[in-house]
């Protein structure tokens, strides 16, 4: 609880706490984060996952040269991931619509038995390639007589519901949609983020049933559309390892589709607000909830080590902080489900329990990434704290580096100009890097434990600040006023595009970092945005999703080294075979991951912002290199990049 109640939830000053109230920032906190996907919701994200593993939008559109104009590629290319979207939701929602046809035969029969057609995910399965066959069951003769009446009786039903639509003239968007109902693109925020989202399961499946979406052309079909493609960017939110082979995509067809010239060849709009948290629970009228004090605790993220140590805690110590995780949330889905049923005049804004335990989920979660991405990072500041001396080196694990540069000077001066290449791509890069896998500074002992020290400190500001980060790169990217160019960067062909709101919010961290270093801020401070060395938000919020990646590892491997060598015999011996003991090699890692990984290295490397991240991924590329690499392999060491599902 403690450390919840430490973490600050920027508000809206650019980076400065709103409140020493933990429950105020908490509330500031909640406007950047996203509303838990449903389980309709979970459906058309495999719908759209689908889509995007098949289309070849970027190969087609974001090519140099090519016959035919740009314009007609980028149009075929929308409607081409349009009419596949509609064609996988048509199938996955029909075999749902079975399903629920099952169950309403089985409740007017109230006749128990197996079901014999599946569940609606394994028929899903069989739409996405995962085929499997079922054996039919016999049924008894009066079974069958039984069974036929009830088909009978429905398909009479469903006559009169059809005829009763047609009877019905309802406007356009409630028609279209069959997850839920999209407002006008001109409303507020809070209006196209909490009312959209109100439209039952079983309208969905009604419309879908008459095959309205499949008979319809493209353009009227455009509320399902932003609905899907708004799931798959709130999905990447609320998980950012998820999607990483299709998120750029999605996110290069919105941009495209928001421009002009897409739009009035398209005859409507693609482009749908996230659905968050507080707006949803304003809606509702429960916006008190986020005020609660319980709600800190209800959505605190129990840890299974300690944050200082790294020593796993007592597991009855975390059963309990469980259970009463579990009490508190429970005590505010009565109590505010209570109040909401009384103080609302109308039905459709009652919030239900399934809706405000989404919504106390989908705090939680946040909380839950945000923490699981600054543990690794304080994690390692720990580590240089207690492992390093500020002024005095430990022979041989100095920090000092003396790097050559390439042809640069050896010694950088800071916001001087003239420490740039001036010579090729690096005069785009970040003060005073190039390329390469040498060092590009030169730094004493002293001044490399700051720069390091300084560093780690703006990625914990950042990652405390990452889902504010995703939804002003969402911004930035399907801005209607800042076009795009294609350059070639130096690493191939990429989308150049001017990023002012995660620029705001950047600038603001790092102000908030420097007035809190206590000390000169050691290396440049030019954070590149839409520039060669940063193309657009896209790739910014992508590079500093890598941060958790790779200092993980580091972090496990530091922190599992005891249990390792205690456990196996032979790795200990090797271990003191090749570094003496325990302490030697992990100050080895230590040191070289400190020097070499803050060196400048790396294509646009340097001591600029987004420098030093680029030198820290181009020391993982050259770890196979090391001495303590076997060491790192036998600690269970399989890679940095993750998991690309």
């Amino acid at each position: 609880m403690a450390a919840l109640l430490r973490r600050s939830f920027h508000g809206d000053n650019e980076g400065e706490p709103s409140s020493n109230n933990p429950s105020i920032r908490l509330k500031d906190f909640c406007k950047y984060v996203p509303l838990r996907l449903n389980e309709r919701e979970r459906a058309l994200l495999a719908v759209l996952e689908s889509t995007l593993c098949v289309s070849e939008y970027t190969d087609n559109v974001d090519v140099a040269l090519r016959r035919g104009g740009k314009a007609r590629r980028i149009l075929d290319g929308i409607l081409e991931a349009c009419n596949i979207s509609t064609g996988l939701s048509v199938a996955a929602v029909k075999d749902s619509i079975r399903d629920a046809e099952r169950d309403d035969m089985n409740r007017i029969s109230k006749v128990s038995r197996p079901n014999n057609n599946g569940t609606s995910s394994q028929r899903r399965s069989i739409i996405f390639g995962n085929h499997k066959t079922q054996k039919a069951k016999q049924l008894t003769k009066a079974e069958k007589q039984q069974e036929k009446a009830q088909k009978k009786a429905l398909k009479k039903s469903k006559k009169l519901k059809k005829s009763k639509r047609r009877q019905t003239d309802q406007e356009e968007e409630e028609d279209l949609d069959p997850a839920v109902t999209v407002s006008d693109m001109n409303n507020s925020h809070h209006a196209s983020s909490t009312v959209d989202d109100t439209t039952t399961c079983e309208e969905g499946e009604s419309e879908m049933q008459s095959g309205s979406l499949a008979a319809r052309a493209t353009k009227d079909n455009a509320a399902f559309f932003r609905t899907i493609f708004e799931i798959g960017r709130r999905n990447k939110v609320l998980n950012p390892s998820k999607m990483r082979s299709t998120y750029g995509k999605l996110m290069y067809l919105l941009q495209d589709a928001q421009s002009p010239t897409a739009a009035k060849s398209l005859g409507f709009t693609l482009h749908k607000d996230l659905i968050m948290v507080a707006p949803f629970l304003q809606e509702r009228g429960c916006e008190s909830l986020l005020s609660d004090p319980r709600l800190v605790g209800a959505t605190l993220h129990v840890k299974e080590r300690d944050d200082e140590t790294g020593e796993k805690m007592d597991r009855s110590i975390v059963q309990e902080r469980v259970q009463q995780k579990r009490a508190l949330t429970n005590e505010l889905i009565q109590e505010y489900c209570k109040k909401s049923a009384s103080d609302s005049t109308c039905p459709e804004a009652i919030m239900c329990e399934d809706d405000l335990r989404r919504c106390i989920d989908s705090i939680s979660d946040a909380i839950a990434i945000v923490e699981t991405s600054v543990t690794p990072v304080k994690r390692m500041l720990q580590l240089l704290e207690d492992n390093f001396n500020p002024t005095q080196p430990e022979a041989p694990f100095s920090l000092e580096i003396n790097g050559t540069g390439g042809g640069n000077s050896t010694r950088v001066t800071y916001g001087n100009a003239n420490g740039h290449n001036r010579f090729g791509l690096s005069a785009f890069g970040g003060g005073g890097g190039g390329g390469g896998g040498e060092a590009k500074l030169a730094h004493s002992h002293s001044t490399q434990y700051t720069f390091v020290w300084q560093s780690l400190k703006l990625w914990c500001k950042v990652q405390e600040n990452m889902h504010r980060l995703w939804v002003c790169a969402d911004e930035d990217l399907l801005s209607t006023t800042a076009s795009y160019q294609l350059w070639n960067t130096g690493q191939g062909l990429n989308r150049v595009q001017s990023c002012p709101t995660v620029g705001k919010v950047m600038r603001g961290l790092l102000s908030s970092t420097q007035q809190a270093a206590g000390a000169p801020w050691v290396g440049l401070s030019v954070v590149h945005l839409g520039d060669r060395d940063v193309p657009n938000a896209l790739i910014f919020i992508d590079k500093y999703t890598q941060i958790p990646r790779f200092l993980t590892p580091i972090v496990d491997f530091v922190d599992g080294l005891p249990d390792l060598l205690r456990n196996d015999e032979r790795i200990q011996a090797y271990v003191e075979a090749q570094f003496i003991s325990e302490r030697n090699l992990i100050m080895t890692l230590l040191s070289d991951y400190f020097k070499h990984g803050f060196d400048g290295s790396g294509d646009d490397g340097g001591s600029c912002i987004d420098g030093r991240l680029t030198s820290s991924w181009n020391w993982t590329s050259r770890i196979v290199k090391k001495k303590y690499y076997q060491a790192f392999m036998l600690s269970g060491f399989q890679g940095f990049d993750g998991d690309f599902k």
